[in-house]
């Protein structure tokens, strides 16, 4: 097993447990003919759900290990003993209002989806007549899905976000990571569990690999400030072949709770930031908005942010985009140069107005940088 195989079934493991990876491992060992063999013996759900992982689920699924882990967590304990012919909707609503009885909504509405899935296969293979869920959908678990987060920083915030990490005593990791995050447009995840052996510093290139949550092969220039931000990464933990290792054991990257903490704890700190509420994951949606503003193409931007093309370009248009992408990405990353080097939030705008951000006088930013 090489390196790249490593770092990846380490961040397999991580997101789902090794419970996950070896019941993964025990479906994809066994022969088709034996977990046939062993379902037609009683036809109980937790056989059915083997047969279904071989010769669907794991064929059709980027990263087949969550759904994995969502059914051994919350569908085997509950019907996994039942016959699949006697899993009617009382029995499998139960499976959905363990959840919600926990306040877990949108789980219970991503466990009900990958159920219903699995049962209309079943029907299609033979094994029920009719999927008792085929009336249902996601609505009708937990009542109707959230409007999508959509957070984006204003000029004067992002210059607050960029100096006010100067502020607490936060790793160089922490530090460059999340201003990475927001020059590169990627989740945090694919810059916090990233290794340094995916960046050419040479050739300005990023081969990200299919390390994210789409699993497409992905490869991104290096910006000027992007470069910048490795710089600082790179010398800051020369030792580690992680490009944000955790301070406690270099040998691991960063925790996935560690950049979130930071951003809370710059919010809501006893001395108070000053800005609204945000997420690491709002600094991607921060960029996609700046690259709008600067009139990237649009078909550019959704190579930038690793999105599918839309319409029939998903199929026909094979380009790598890898030089408009590189200007796309310099022209944000001197727009955010141009930002953070203003001398005062005051001077940029911010939520269309004119004029800068006011934050009250208690506010950090305020007290250590206008003063």
């Amino acid at each position: 097993m090489n390196k790249h195989e490593n770092n990846e079934s380490y961040n397999k493991a991580e997101h789902v447990g090794k419970t996950t990876i070896d019941y993964i491992n025990e479906v994809s060992i066994t022969s088709l003919i034996t977990l046939e063999n062993r379902a037609d013996s009683n036809r109980l759900v937790k056989d059915i759900i083997m047969i279904w992982l071989k010769v669907s689920l794991f064929l059709t699924r980027r990263r087949p290990e969550i759904a994995v882990s969502a059914l051994l967590n919350h569908v085997i304990p509950i019907i996994g003993s039942t016959d699949i012919k006697q899993c009617n909707k009382i029995r499998l609503n139960r499976v959905f209002n363990h959840l919600l009885a926990e306040g877990k909504v949108n789980e219970a509405k991503r466990v009900f989806a990958l159920t219903k899935q699995f049962l209309s296969w079943c029907e299609h293979q033979g094994y029920i007549e009719h999927n008792p869920l085929a009336s249902m959908t996601r609505k009708d678990v937990g009542g109707k899905t959230p409007e999508p987060r959509s957070r984006s920083l204003s000029d004067a915030e992002i210059w607050c976000f960029w100096h006010g990490l100067d502020m607490w005593d936060f790793s160089e990791q922490i530090r460059w990571g999340l201003r990475f995050c927001l020059l590169s447009a990627r989740r945090p995840d694919e810059v916090f569990r990233a290794a340094k052996s995916e960046f050419n510093l040479d050739s300005g290139i990023w081969r990200q690999g299919s390390r994210n949550k789409s699993r497409r092969d992905h490869t991104l220039p290096i910006s000027p400030l992007m470069r910048v931000c490795l710089d600082n990464l790179f010398a800051s933990t020369p030792n580690s072949v992680w490009l944000c290792p955790s301070p406690k054991n270099a040998s691991h990257p960063m925790s996935k709770g560690a950049p979130a903490q930071a951003i809370r704890r710059m919010i809501r700190d006893s001395a108070h930031f000053g800005l609204d509420e945000f997420t690491p994951r709002d600094l991607r949606r921060t960029a996609r908005t700046k690259l709008a503003s600067l009139e990237v193409r649009n078909d550019v931007s959704r190579k930038v942010m690793n999105h599918a093309l839309e319409g029939i370009d998903r199929v026909y248009d094979r380009h790598d985009y890898f030089e408009q992408m590189r200007d796309a990405l310099t022209l944000y990353s001197g727009e955010i140069k141009q930002i953070v080097n203003t001398g005062s939030y005051r001077e940029l705008s911010h939520d269309f107005e004119v004029g800068g951000l006011k934050l009250p006088p208690t506010s950090k930013v305020y007290c250590e940088v206008e003063n």
